[in-house]
């Protein structure tokens, strides 16, 4: 008898752990299939001053990942689901861009219905025409299907770019990326060349010189006259010794 009260409260306590687990289970479910639902609609508003030529873009349908409609790939292509929770496929980048040559910004209204019967809104910042690819950005903390987003930057491929163009935004290039007016090496070497070719011809003026006057192919003429004024003073010299001697000759024969 006692086995068998035994055995009896063994059952009941499995079939409670069983209970629980269940339970656990679809809780943790339930978020992971609304998060799979999508959006249901998408506006997309800005662009400047004046906003878009023929107003707001409005997109409704099913957004749920994978479905292939218009919604659906234009999440996907803006990194929704890179963004929107903890848990999502991660993608974003770990700091902000630079802000140059980012072009003009929209703003994309995603539209997710939650559990109690009304409807989260979640704004995204995209820039379609940035260089080096669309960026997008969607800030953190915005309430969305019980939870909030994650939030942060995403680099986007160009097809981005191209699906929303191809939804009503202006058909236009990306933007090339510049870099800072500074001069480069060679300019300042090339500016000195110059100066460092005065520098040299300084240094050496008979080279320059020789150079410049190919007319004189013999300096011999203006050396002869040097040469000549140096034998006639060695000439008058030697002269004025041998009268000293000759002078000098006479007086030591007279001498006893």
């Amino acid at each position: 008898m006692q086995r068998l009260t035994h055995r009896l409260r063994q059952r009941r306590t499995r079939r409670r752990v069983l209970a629980v687990l269940v339970l656990a289970l679809l809780l943790a479910v339930v978020p992971t299939a609304a998060q799979a639902k999508g959006a249901t609609g998408a506006t997309i508003s800005g662009g400047g001053p004046g906003g878009l030529p023929g107003g707001p873009i409005n997109l409704n349908g099913d957004g749920e990942p994978g479905s292939g409609t218009n919604l659906a790939n234009l999440a996907q292509a803006a990194g929704v689901w890179a963004l929107l929770f903890e848990d999502g496929p991660g993608g974003e980048l770990a700091s902000a861009p630079a802000t140059a040559n980012r072009g003009p910004r929209y703003t994309i209204t995603w539209i997710f219905p939650n559990g109690a019967g009304t409807e989260d809104k979640v704004r995204q910042s995209v820039w379609p025409y940035a260089a080096g690819g669309p960026l997008t950005f969607m800030a953190s903390g915005q309430p969305v299907l019980d939870a909030t987003t994650k939030g942060g930057w995403f680099q986007a491929a160009d097809n981005l770019r191209q699906s929303l163009i191809a939804l009503g935004l202006p058909s236009r290039e990306p933007l090339t990326a510049t870099s800072p007016a500074t001069p480069s090496p060679a300019t300042p070497a090339a500016s000195t060349a110059p100066a460092a070719a005065s520098a040299q011809a300084g240094s050496a003026p008979p080279q320059a010189a020789g150079d410049q006057a190919p007319v004189a192919p013999d300096p011999a003429p203006a050396v002869w006259p040097r040469v000549a004024v140096g034998l006639a003073l060695l000439l008058a010299v030697a002269g004025g010794a041998l009268v000293l001697r000759r002078r000098s000759s006479p007086g030591a024969a007279t001498t006893p």
